[in-house]
């Protein structure tokens, strides 16, 4: 997996955050971590894959993509590669309460550019956005504990 292109926006804009996940709870907490972030915008939230897909086709491109795994719909490593074909400059992260080494390599081989556990908190979720945004591998604190890295 190589990512290498910056995405289009202008240096002093926030990032717009869309969130695809079927757990309600999840979703509203997202939203007010994001809201209460000075670097993201809240753009809106999915409860499955085919529904993220539908929805960034008729609202736009979201600069980071929080995405599930354990949810109904499209599988969410096949979601990746739909989104990368119609959002290119998305980046893409899997949000996720499971965390196996297994999971993760499908993940990124998929071409997703990072794995956030659910258990790490708000800091490690911003961080792995940030990371992701600047070009770089984004792996919260549980997850390279379970990759190694």
């Amino acid at each position: 997996m190589m990512h290498t292109t910056q995405p289009e926006r202008p240096a002093a804009s926030k990032a717009r955050v869309f969130c695809a996940d079927d757990n309600p709870l999840v979703t509203a907490a997202l939203q007010r971590y994001v809201e209460r972030s000075p670097d993201f915008d809240w753009m809106g939230c999915a409860e499955d894959a085919d529904e993220l897909c539908s929805e960034v086709r008729s609202r736009g491109c979201p600069d980071i993509v929080l995405l599930d795994i354990d949810m109904p719909g499209m599988d969410p490593f096949a979601a990746i590669g739909e989104l990368q074909r119609c959002c290119g400059r998305s980046r893409i992260l899997m949000y996720s309460g499971m965390v196996r080494r297994d999971l993760i390599d499908r993940a990124l081989e998929a071409g997703a550019w990072g794995y956030v556990s659910k258990g790490d908190g708000e800091q490690s979720l911003f961080e792995a956005m940030r990371a992701a945004l600047a070009g770089h591998l984004a792996l919260s604190p549980e997850v390279r504990a379970v990759y190694g890295s």
